[in-house]
């Protein structure tokens, strides 16, 4: 059975779907305009065979009703509810390990737009590509055999320093050993999280 997402007004997708460049409007205004990266780095190599997820916020338009005339957590709607001003407002990218050839999972990309921090939408997001990724783990679909990787629930993250104290309070631990880089100009860290999977055996009908 396909992995099914338990957040309605999150939606996941690739590349080649509508959600990614969805995200990458969030990406731009967060990493690009907000924290000064250039824009020509913002989008990699990587991205065209990630796992991308966005979260979304109904924007009232001008006819709404004026009980509804104003952006709060009422305005983020479940899936059956979403109009078609529906605006992305949050993000983040899962490279599975049958993509970077590593032994663990890699998020990154984690952002949300300014007016929507603090609503807990980031830790939303975490979630729901961790649950994706211990679906597709739990199932052998991150194992690369080939190449000697059979993944173990293990995964990491660049967090930016400012805010490895949220990946802490979300059960990642800092990787001590890799210590701090620059990247882009922002100090970050490496840090861990190991999920449980729940290994399915194939079940053979005779």
């Amino acid at each position: 059975m396909p992995f099914e997402s338990t957040t309605p007004f999150i939606r996941r997708g690739t590349f080649r779907d509508p959600v990614f460049e969805e995200s990458m409007s969030v990406r731009v205004e967060v990493f690009v305009n907000e924290q000064g990266v250039p824009a020509e780095n913002e989008r990699d190599e990587y991205d065209e065979d990630s796992i991308h997820w966005v979260t979304y916020a109904s924007i009232p338009s001008v006819s709404s009703n004026s009980n509804h005339d104003r952006h709060a957590v009422d305005g983020i709607s479940p899936e059956n509810e979403l109009s078609q001003n529906r605006t992305p407002v949050g993000t983040i990218r899962l490279i599975p390990p049958t993509i970077s050839k590593k032994s663990y999972v890699l998020l990154g990309r984690l952002a949300v737009l300014k007016p929507f921090r603090k609503l807990g939408l980031a830790r939303l997001l975490v979630e729901e590509a961790l649950r994706y990724a211990a679906s597709e783990g739990s199932a052998g679909g991150f194992d690369l055999p080939g190449e000697g990787i059979k993944w173990d629930g293990k995964c990491y993250v660049h967090a930016q320093t400012n805010v490895q104290g949220w990946w802490a309070n979300n059960g990642f631990y800092r990787d001590d050993d890799v210590g701090e880089w620059d990247e882009e100009g922002i100090m970050h860290v490496g840090m861990w999280k190991d999920i449980a999977l729940e290994r399915r055996r194939s079940i053979i009908n005779l």
